[in-house]
């Protein structure tokens, strides 16, 4: 198997901690996460423009169906079969799923969450560039109402003080409680390892990634 792993930046340190030499590793922005139809346009590009590797393993769970009708005439396409990449921090998506059925106004946060931007927090101070203070305080007020928690979800990687002081400040910025979760790189290992059981999607040359294979 000559592997390559494409993945978003949330991943980058956790599957940096891990990867084999022998495995290439290509970061596509976190942003695209805002628009899946871009998204899925930028990993087929990527998917159709490689000649080098006969498998791709994705740093990505459905992602707002923007890893669906990915193809490949080459490659085997392997990928987490989760909802999104805190599945994929916790190690196990039935781990994700004890969580949300308890609290599904939940904020998940990590070192690459963090590094991204993509709290409320750093979404406040962007937001403030063009809309002001006042009006941006609205727009979190409004996008972050329904809100019980933040969670740091620890996976080993980067200064855990200050990922946690900062995770700390968010919980108290939007007022909710503020807890900590034991992340695991279990299923970041299983992907990279070759131990694709039915926790992965794996789609073979010729055959497309189909939504209903991550039910």
């Amino acid at each position: 198997m000559k592997a390559k792993v494409i993945a978003c930046y949330t991943l980058a340190d956790e599957i940096q901690k891990i990867l084999p030499p022998e495995i290439d590793l290509e970061l596509l922005p976190y942003a695209l996460h805002r628009e899946p139809q871009k998204l899925q346009f930028e990993l087929q590009q990527r998917v159709d423009a490689d000649t080098q590797h006969d498998t791709l393993l994705f740093g990505y769970g459905l992602c707002s169906f923007g890893v669906v009708n990915l193809h490949s005439e080459r490659h085997t396409l392997v990928i987490p079969r989760v909802h999104d990449c805190i599945s994929i921090l916790m190690g196990a998506r039935k781990i994700y799923d004890v969580e949300f059925a308890k609290y599904p106004g939940s904020i998940y946060l990590s070192k690459g969450w963090i590094d991204q931007g993509a709290e409320p927090l750093a979404e406040f101070k962007r937001y403030s560039e063009t809309y002001g203070e006042v009006n941006s305080q609205w727009m979190i007020d409004t996008q972050y109402s329904n809100y019980q928690r933040v969670v740091f979800i620890d996976t080993g990687v980067g200064n855990r003080e200050e990922l946690t002081n900062y995770s700390s400040e968010v919980a108290n910025y939007i007022k909710v409680d503020y807890q900590e979760q034991q992340g695991s790189l279990r299923l970041l290992e299983k992907l990279i390892q070759g131990d694709w059981d039915e926790e992965f999607v794996v789609t073979p040359p010729g055959r497309m990634v189909m939504q209903r294979n991550f039910l």
